[in-house]
């Protein structure tokens, strides 16, 4: 199970969310599913944000574009997300 402090995931955030995702499966021992992206987002708050809307989302955009789930789908939704993410923390570390 996730804790509430993501650092056990990565020393440095990887390049991409695919990245980061393929990382987190393997270091929580889940397969990619509903639990991993629920775990996930517990881990990673300030990414998903305090609330299930990201995630609430994700399905949305499933159902309206008739799409099945899959890692690379969830990766593709919250690579936008992600790179911004990186920057706000990129910039937080600057100040």
């Amino acid at each position: 199970m996730a804790t509430a402090n993501a650092s056990f995931l990565f020393a440095s955030p990887p390049a991409t969310f695919r990245y980061l995702l393929q990382d987190a499966l393997i270091v929580l021992g889940l397969p990619y599913g509903p639990q991993a992206r629920e775990e996930l987002a517990r881990a990673l708050p300030d990414l998903f944000g305090r609330s299930r809307v990201t995630l609430r989302g994700y399905q949305r955009w499933l159902a309206r574009n008739a799409a099945v789930d899959t890692l690379e789908r969830f990766a593709d939704f919250m690579e936008r997300r992600y790179q911004r993410w990186l920057s706000a923390s990129a910039l937080s570390k600057r100040s």
